[in-house]
């Protein structure tokens, strides 16, 4: 079974795994687990194979009745090294499955980070090509989501993306997945990553599926207007669940943040203070991040601002000015400096906060001029390099 389990070490040095198997049942039983098994069971080496799913089902006592959490652990991978032994990838794989809902199945317990140990080390020992490592991560990002730890497992979005295409994970097995991601990384406080996931759920969504991702989509609106360094979101507009917000205020909300200015946002908040107030924002960060947006969008066509300009257009007090462009410079947003003799900023550059027509059209202008130019300093290096001086006298 090279091609889909790897190497696992054995619990227990020299004992048969039929009496490893023994050991197990007769431990389980004073803890209270029953067994139904054939007169003759221990006649048979081969025949443990009829005790291992009864053994999978009966571990969960090992997470109650076990004080220390080597004897949990120890158990664990005699049954690793006892599925090693299935013949039939399909049996590997459906006791795989169940070996990883039994440690699960309880999730009260106070022994959260062990089952989370235990589920990413039986999701080591196996290829990522075994379509039940699907099951293996659903319950590794379950637990992730209960513990809001992540010692015992790299969560990479990309790469878990690859392993559901390898598992031909129909939409709703992505949806899931996704879902759970997201809600593993905001356990984590990994907000961008969080973002990230619940994006490619939504994308998952056709038109006509829109409506049903609306909760969804709501959480996504919000959660990219409250990261402090998200600034970018107009590719929101184009996923079918968020459409499916239209008419409602958190697709209003989103397209100020979008394409509006602080103006409209003071607008959109006095007639709907009670919606701004309940959500995981607060108006303060709201107005930050608006102030920025909106001088990205003054010096989207522009070389130089005057202070007077934003003291207007943004609602600030002189002394607070340069704070603020510092910290638009220090975002990102803009590239410039201060000139605070002349009383200005002077912009190299700003982000497009959203990317249309004008925007390529922006560029091509911009491409055609740098061609033209090419082509001007061509034909002047063309001339230098034909003239020639005479040399001596007439």
């Amino acid at each position: 079974m090279s091609n889909v389990l790897n190497l696992v070490a054995p619990s227990f040095i020299g004992i048969s795994y039929l009496s490893q198997a023994l050991e197990m049942k007769n431990l389980l039983e004073t803890y209270g687990a029953k067994f139904d098994l054939p007169e003759n069971f221990e006649e048979n080496e081969d025949t443990f194979l009829e005790l291992l799913p009864q053994l999978i089902e009966a571990y969960p006592l090992y997470f109650t009745k076990c004080a220390a959490d080597t004897e949990v652990e120890s158990a664990f991978f005699s049954l690793i090294s006892m599925i090693q032994l299935l013949s039939q990838v399909d049996q590997i794989e459906e006791t795989s499955k169940k070996l990883s809902n039994a440690i699960v199945a309880d999730t009260t317990s106070e022994r959260l980070p062990l089952k989370s140990k235990l589920l990413s080390q039986q999701f080591a020992c196996y290829q990522p090509t075994l379509r039940s490592t699907y099951q293996l991560l659903v319950n590794v990002l379950k637990l992730v989501v209960e513990t809001g730890q992540q010692r015992h497992v790299t969560l990479d979005i990309d790469q878990i993306s690859e392993w559901m295409a390898k598992w031909k994970c129909d939409v709703q097995e992505q949806r899931d997945i996704y879902r759970l991601l997201h809600e593993a990384f905001s356990a984590i406080q990994q907000g961008e990553k969080a973002i990230q996931a619940l994006v490619l759920l939504l994308k998952l969504y056709s038109e006509n599926e829109g409506v049903e991702a609306k909760p969804d989509a709501h959480i996504c609106v919000i959660s990219h207007i409250a990261h402090p360094n998200i600034f970018v979101m107009d590719h929101l507009l184009d996923l079918h669940p968020i459409r499916a917000l239209d008419g409602q205020l958190s697709h209003e909300l989103l397209q100020i943040f979008v394409n509006g200015d602080l103006n409209d946002y003071i607008e959109f908040y006095n007639n709907n203070v009670d919606f701004v107030e309940k959500l995981a924002v607060t108006h303060e960060e709201n107005l930050r991040k608006m102030r920025l947006l909106t001088l990205a969008s003054m010096a989207q066509d522009c070389n130089e601002i005057e202070f007077s300009q934003l003291v207007d257009k943004l609602n600030l007090v002189t002394e607070d000015l340069e704070p603020f462009v510092i910290e638009a410079i220090g975002s990102g947003l803009i590239k410039g400096k201060i000139n605070q003799p002349e009383g200005k900023i002077l912009i190299s550059s700003t982000i497009n906060r959203t990317f249309l027509d004008p925007q390529w059209l922006f560029i091509k202008n911009k491409l055609e001029l740098w061609q033209k130019n090419l082509v001007i300093i061509q034909e002047s290096m063309r001339k230098s390099h034909n003239f020639s001086v005479p040399i001596g006298g007439g």
